[in-house]
């Protein structure tokens, strides 16, 4: 499963992986629609291997809740909050960081 995850996610420069009910998730979509930043949203009900990818990205990335979201492959947490206290979706887009790194082709801290 880590290897059709890594594909997944390298397929697009954000990657969500969501509940379709999710509240934080459709703030999540929301958001990026605004600043006009394209992502690609995989909810899990829509997967053939959904409960399995979200296992993966549970034990690799310690993430238990919705959205799990990566940029340029890096995952960056949910909406508020990340594996930094300065991640998660929002606060990215607050900063430019997000914009940043999806201009400058990289991820970094």
């Amino acid at each position: 499963m880590a290897a059709e995850l890594a594909r997944i996610i390298a397929k697009d420069d954000v990657v969500i992986f969501s509940y379709g009910g999710c509240p934080y998730c459709r703030r999540v979509t929301r958001a990026l629609d605004a600043a006009g930043v394209p992502y690609n949203e995989v909810d899990y009900d829509d997967c053939d291997d959904g409960e399995a990818v979200r296992a993966e990205i549970r034990a690799t990335h310690k993430q238990r809740s919705v959205p799990a979201v990566f940029v340029k492959g890096k995952f960056v947490g949910g909406c508020n909050d990340g594996p930094e206290p300065w991640m998660g979706v929002l606060p990215l887009l607050n900063s430019g960081k997000l914009t940043e790194w999806i201009r400058n082709g990289a991820a970094e801290a």
